[in-house]
C-alpha cells in the first residue's frame, strides 16, 4: 500500500530540497537528555570495570556475569516502551547509548544492537497487543535476548532468494524447513524473528510471498549450529540456525501473511540508524587516539602533530566525525518525528557513516605506524572491527544502487516505458527497494531547486552548492535515463554514481542543517548546544569558529566527492572497465576451495 510520507532524499532526484524536513534540526527533550546522560555516565562506570576489551578480543565472548550485570542496569530494555518495563528512549537517545557502547566494544555493540534495533524490534512494530504482552517484557530484562534471522547460505543481499519455506498444516499451524547463517546471539537467543517464503493467493493465483515468524528454540525441529568465529567484533555471537519440520502456531505469525519482507524493511531501517551512531562514534575515537599518537610521537625531531601530512589525515578525519555525527543524529531524527518516510536516509547514513569510519581506522593505524599492526594495541584491534559495518545490515554496494534505482523512480515516471523496468529489477537486489516504492509514489517537483527557509549568511555559499548540485543531480538522473531507457537497471555503475550523488547531498544537508542549529542556539544566547547530538557543543566564539571550519571542510570535500562522482558519469571508462573484468574471468583458473576448513577435511575425506 502506497505511503505518501515525503522522503528529503527521493525528492532531490527530481531537483527539490524539502525545507519542512531538513529545518530545524532535531534534537530530544532536556528530560531525557537528563535521562540518557546519566545511564551513559552509569554504564561508563560499569563497563570500565567490569569489561576488558582485550580479554573479549581473545576470548572471543563477553563473560556471562558482565552481561549480567548490565541486564541488572537495564541496558537491554532501553528502547522497550515503558508499558512493558522498558526505559522507553526515543530512537535518537537510544543511539546516543548505541554509540557509547559500540565504541567501548563493536562486539557488545552488535549483542545490544541485534537485540534492540533488529530482533525484538519486528515485535514492537508489527505484533499484536498479546505478542507484546508475551515478548516485550522479558526482552527488556535481557531474559529473553533476541535474534533477527533473515540471511541463509545462498540468499545475502539477494533476500528474494531465500529457501527458507513454511507450508499451512491445516490447523492453523505452519511447517517450517530451512537453515540461517550468520544470525546475531544465535548461540543462546530465546526469541527469533526468522522469515521464510510462504505461498498465498494474489489475483486469483498462488505465489511465494515472505512471512515473519516468532521462534522460540525449544520447538522441535529448532537447532542451532556451531558459534562462528569472526576477524572481528570478536565479542559478539553469529550462528547458524536449523529448522527441521517445525511448526509454528497460528499466534506465532508476525504481522500479515505474506507481508514479512515490509517488517524486515523497517526493521532494518531502524539498524542502519543504530550502525550509523555507532560508527560516528567510531570515527571521533578514531580521531582521539589518532591526535594522541600524533602529539606524543617524535620523529626527526619534531611530534607528528608538526608535520602538514599527518595535519591533513587529522582535519580530514575532524571533518569526517562532524559530518557523521551530524547525519547520525539528523537520520534518527527523522525516525522520531513520524512524518517523514526514511527508508534512503537510514541507507545513506549507513553507507556515509560506515565509510567514513573505514577510513578513519586505516588512519590511526597508518599514523600509528609499526605500533598500528601489532597487538598490545587498541589500533589493530580497531581496524578488525569495524571491517563488518559496510558488509552487515544491507553492503554498502547494495545500499548504494538501492538509493540510486529508488530514486530514478520519480524522473523515471516520466519515460513510462522505463517505469516498470525500474520496478522489476528491484526485487532482484533483494526486495530492498521493492519495499520503498511500495511505500512512496511521489509526484516530485520540476523546475529549480530552491530554498525557501532562511539559511544563516555564514552559510549561504555552502548552501547555494547545495542547491547547484541537486540541479546536477536531478540533470544527471535524466540524462541517465534517456541515455539508458529500461536498461538503465542494468548499468549499475551509472546507478551507483548517481546513489552516491544523491548520498553526498543528503549528508551535505544534513551537516549543514546542524551547523545552522548550532548558530541559532549562539544567537539566542545558550552557552552549550540543546541535546543536538551525542555532542554537547560549547558555543563560546572560539568554539564556534572551530565548528565553522569545519563545516567549511566538511561541505568543500563532500563537494570533491559529488563532482567525481558526476564526472564519472560523463566518462568514457566504464567500457574499458567491463572488458578487463571478462578478460579476468575468462583468465581465472578453477574456483579456489573457500569452505572453512573444517569442511574442506570432512570433503576430502568423504571423496578418500
Amino acid at each position: 500500500m502506497a505511503n505518501d510520507k515525503p522522503s528529503f532524499t527521493r525528492e532531490l532526484f527530481n531537483g527539490s530540497i524539502d525545507d519542512s524536513i531538513l529545518f530545524p534540526y532535531p534534537r530530544i527533550s532536556d528530560e531525557e537528555e537528563e535521562l540518557v546522560t546519566g545511564f551513559i555516565a552509569r554504564l561508563r562506570d560499569y563497563c570500565e570495570s567490569s569489561l576488558d576489551r582485550e580479554w573479549i578480543d581473545e576470548n572471543e565472548r563477553i563473560p556471562p556475569e558482565a552481561i549480567d550485570g548490565l541486564k541488572r542496569m537495564g541496558l537491554f530494555g532501553i528502547s522497550i516502551p515503558k508499558e512493558y518495563g522498558g526505559m522507553g528512549l526515543s530512537q535518537s537517545a537510544y543511539c546516543r547509548v548505541f554509540e557509547y557502547v559500540t565504541g567501548f566494544d563493536p562486539g557488545l555493540g552488535i549483542l545490544l544492537g541485534v537485540h534492540l534495533s533488529i530482533g525484538i524490534k519486528g515485535i514492537q512494530l508489527a505484533g499484536n497487543d498479546a505478542q507484546k504482552a508475551l515478548y516485550l517484557p522479558k526482552a527488556a530484562t535481557g531474559e529473553w535476548m533476541a535474534s533477527f534471522a533473515l540471511t541463509e547460505p545462498e540468499a545475502g543481499s539477494d533476500a528474494a532468494g531465500i529457501k527458507s519455506r513454511a507450508l499451512p498444516a491445516g490447523d492453523g499451524s505452519w511447517i517450517l524447513n530451512g537453515s540461517k547463517i550468520w544470525i546475531g546471539n544465535g548461540s543462546f537467543s530465546e526469541v527469533i524473528v526468522a522469515f521464510a517464503q510462504t505461498p498465498v493467493e494474489r489475483n486469483g493465483k498462488t505465489t511465494d510471498r515472505v512471512t515473519a515468524f516468532i521462534l522460540r528454540p525449544d520447538m522441535p525441529g529448532f537447532e542451532r549450529g556451531p558459534e562462528l568465529r569472526k576477524m572481528g567484533a570478536r565479542g559478539s555471537n553469529q550462528a547458524e540456525l536449523y529448522f527441521k519440520d517445525v511448526r509454528v502456531p497460528p499466534e506465532n505469525i508476525l504481522g500479515e501473511v505474506g507481508e514479512g519482507f515490509k517488517i524486515a524493511m523497517r526493521v532494518l531501517n531502524s539498524g542502519r540508524q543504530g550502525l550509523s551512531a555507532g560508527a560516528a562514534g567510531g570515527v571521533k575515537q578514531s580521531l582521539r587516539l589518532a591526535t594522541d599518537w600524533a602529539r606524543r610521537r617524535e620523529q626527526f625531531g619534531q611530534t607528528l602533530v608538526n608535520y602538514e601530512v599527518i595535519q591533513g589525515k587529522l582535519a580530514a578525519m575532524a571533518a569526517d566525525a562532524f559530518t557523521a555525527e551530524s547525519v547520525a543524529y539528523f537520520t534518527t531524527g527523522l525516525n522520531d518525528r513520524g512524518d517523514v518516510d526514511y527508508a534512503l536516509e537510514s541507507a545513506a547514513a549507513k553507507v556515509w557513516n560506515s565509510d567514513a569510519l573505514d577510513r578513519a581506522v586505516d588512519e590511526v593505524v597508518q599514523i600509528a605506524g609499526g605500533r598500528g599492526f601489532v597487538k598490545g594495541y587498541p589500533y589493530e584491534r580497531m581496524y578488525r572491527d569495524a571491517r563488518i559495518t559496510r558488509i552487515f545490515e544491507g553492503t554498502n554496494e547494495i545500499l548504494s544502487l538501492f538509493v540510486g534505482l529508488s530514486g530514478l523512480q520519480g524522473p523515471g515516471e516520466a519515460l513510462k516505458e522505463v517505469a516498470a523496468a525500474l520496478r522489476e529489477p528491484i526485487r532482484q537486489i533483494g526486495l530492498l527497494t521493492d519495499f520503498a516504492a511500495d511505500r512512496v509514489r511521489l509526484a516530485l517537483g520540476r523546475g529549480e531547486p530552491a530554498l525557501e527557509a532562511d539559511v544563516h549568511p555564514r552559510l549561504q555559499t555552502h548552501f547555494d552548492y547545495l542547491v547547484e548540485h541537486t540541479r546536477d543531480l536531478r540533470l544527471a538522473a535524466e540524462r541517465a535515463l534517456r541515455r539508458h531507457g529500461k536498461r538503465i537497471t542494468e548499468r549499475q555503475f551509472v546507478v551507483t554514481r548517481l546513489g552516491e550523488m544523491a548520498i553526498e547531498l543528503y549528508v551535505r544537508a544534513a551537516t549543514l542543517s546542524h551547523t545552522q542549529a548550532l548558530l541559532r542556539a549562539r544567537e539566542r544566547g545558550m552557552k552549550v548546544a540543546p541535546p543536538f547530538t551525542s555532542t554537547r557543543q560549547p558555543l563560546d566564539d572560539e568554539s564556534v569558529q572551530r565548528v565553522l571550519r569545519l563545516c567549511d571542510l566538511a561541505c568543500q570535500r563532500s563537494g570533491l566527492r559529488f563532482r567525481a562522482a558526476r564526472e564519472a558519469l560523463n566518462g568514457n571508462r566504464d567500457d574499458l572497465v567491463r572488458a578487463v573484468a571478462q578478460d579476468v574471468i575468462a583468465q581465472t583458473d578453477a574456483p579456489t576451495d573457500t569452505r572453512p576448513m573444517g569442511e574442506q577435511g570432512r570433503a576430502a575425506v568423504s571423496r578418500e
